[in-house]
């Protein structure tokens, strides 16, 4: 009878060990001391064991690692809610002097197409100081918001390919141009990386981000690879 009842109290304690080894590390409080209780039926002759967490003091004071984020990489224009709000105010008191002379309209390429059949995503609008700043120089000095908003609102399409897509403008309020395959209005390739950008004040540039409010369909266009209308859309 001894040896059953080692044997069942035996096994209990191995059956313990082995939730406690297995249970992700999630479900115990780092803080938390774990205490093992056994218990005895008299009736049956058998042994259980009941784990219990005794807190500590500071545990009133304490944040689990995994619910604190590291902050978004990119500085100044790093894709956060603050540095958009502001490019959204730039953007906004740089038009209302300057009107739509001085916007672009900013598309991404989609990565998936190619040839006549090249999907353009429109991404936002990007205002500047025109002069005192280039439209390559505005657009890169924003690039990193420009570029982590685009795998937001296209993230089947561009979600992927974050930090190799190609971006493409227009001049500024040309969407019902584009929409419509005006020949007149072609897309121009952006170079990412332009020498000087990274010391342009931000108070000389501004962005106004798209939003997507059409169930998720968004506005793209369609254009050959090198930005133009293709011959099979021309009416």
């Amino acid at each position: 009878m001894k040896q059953i009842l080692l044997l069942s109290c035996c096994t209990t304690l191995a059956a313990a060990s082995a939730v406690a080894l297995f249970t992700p590390t999630s479900t115990f409080i780092t803080h938390h001391h774990r205490s093992s209780i056994i218990h005895h039926n008299p009736s049956s002759n058998k042994h259980s064991v009941a784990l219990h967490l005794m807190p500590n003091e500071d545990d009133k004071d304490y944040i689990s690692p995994m619910r604190q984020r590291p902050p978004p990489k990119g500085g100044d224009v790093a894709y956060s809610n603050d540095n958009i709000l502001r490019q959204q105010r730039h953007y906004n008191d740089i038009r209302k002097v300057g009107g739509k002379e001085c916007v672009q309209d900013i598309y991404a390429r989609d990565p998936n197409t190619s040839g006549d059949n090249t999907r353009f995503w429109f991404v936002g609008k990007v205002a500047r100081c025109t002069g005192t700043v280039s439209a390559e120089a505005a657009i890169a000095r924003q690039m990193n918001l420009l570029e982590e908003h685009a795998t937001r609102i296209r993230p089947v399409e561009l979600g992927r390919s974050f930090g190799i897509l190609e971006f493409w403008f227009a001049p500024g309020d040309t969407e019902p141009l584009t929409s419509q395959n005006d020949m007149g209005t072609r897309l121009q390739k952006v170079t990412k990386v332009v020498d000087g950008s990274d010391k342009v004040p931000l108070l000389e540039v501004g962005l106004d981000l798209s939003i997507v409010t059409n169930q998720g369909a968004g506005f793209c266009i369609v254009r050959t690879a090198d930005g133009v209308v293709p011959p099979h859309m021309i009416v």
